[in-house]
């Protein structure tokens, strides 16, 4: 209903947009939840206003535009031109991006997932930092190379994690792609991908991850 109502961060509303595209019935969810909106603002009783209160805000907008000197045309032509100009680089983005991305992460990725620079200790776990972080979530991409599991952990936080490729498992069951998993400071375990092939999964969290494996005490100071 968050999602519908536009009240997600950019991180969380990507990522249930890149889950939205593969799951029909959440699909269906969403367009019930708009056509809800949509109705709820019909029915709702009109704010009274003043009686003289559009004549002021007219007034108020046309001091404003006879004030501003952005109203002259030269102007206007240079936000048109600059408006194209984003459109087309927009535009051409999406048209240039790898058409296996979802949607919603077309215009942020520079290739598919396999040839992202991909960094990490090590090459059986590796993370990808997205560009649509902010001051309260982190988004990026963990890549469990096939038959290899993360390191034991808690969560300090929420840990929202959309299955992108491969699979995993851990105590709770199996998740493949398209899973939403949600962990968080009671959750305990250790991911495993599937035998098969890596598993990438799409993470957004609000707190940094807690080791608890002997060995992974010492990377708690690293993690964020």
């Amino acid at each position: 209903m968050q999602f519908a109502a536009g009240q997600l961060t950019n991180a969380l509303g990507i990522q249930a947009a890149c889950h939205i595209e593969s799951c029909q019935q959440c699909h269906h969810k969403v367009r019930l939840y708009e056509q809800l909106g949509g109705d709820l603002i019909d029915i709702s009783t009109p704010a009274e206003l003043e009686p003289n209160a559009k004549s002021r805000l007219l007034s108020n907008l046309k001091m404003q535009r006879s004030g501003a000197q952005s109203d002259s045309e030269e102007s206007k032509n240079n936000d048109a031109n600059v408006f194209h100009t984003l459109d087309g680089l927009y535009k051409e983005q999406l048209a240039n991006a790898n058409q296996r991305l979802p949607r919603p992460l077309r215009r942020f990725l520079p290739d598919y997932y396999e040839n992202l620079p991909w960094k990490g200790f090590s090459k059986s776990i590796q993370s990808y930092d997205l560009p649509f972080s902010d001051d309260n979530y982190i988004a990026r991409f963990y890549k469990i190379a096939a038959g290899k599991e993360l390191p034991q952990h808690t969560h300090k936080g929420n840990e929202f994690t959309l299955v992108m490729s491969g699979s995993f498992s851990d105590l709770s069951g199996d998740y493949h792609p398209g899973d939403f998993v949600l962990a968080d400071t009671s959750t305990h375990h250790q991911p495993k991908a599937h035998e098969r092939e890596d598993c990438i999964c799409f993470a957004v969290t609000d707190a940094p991850l807690k080791m608890t494996g002997f060995f992974g005490r010492m990377l708690n100071p690293f993690m964020k």
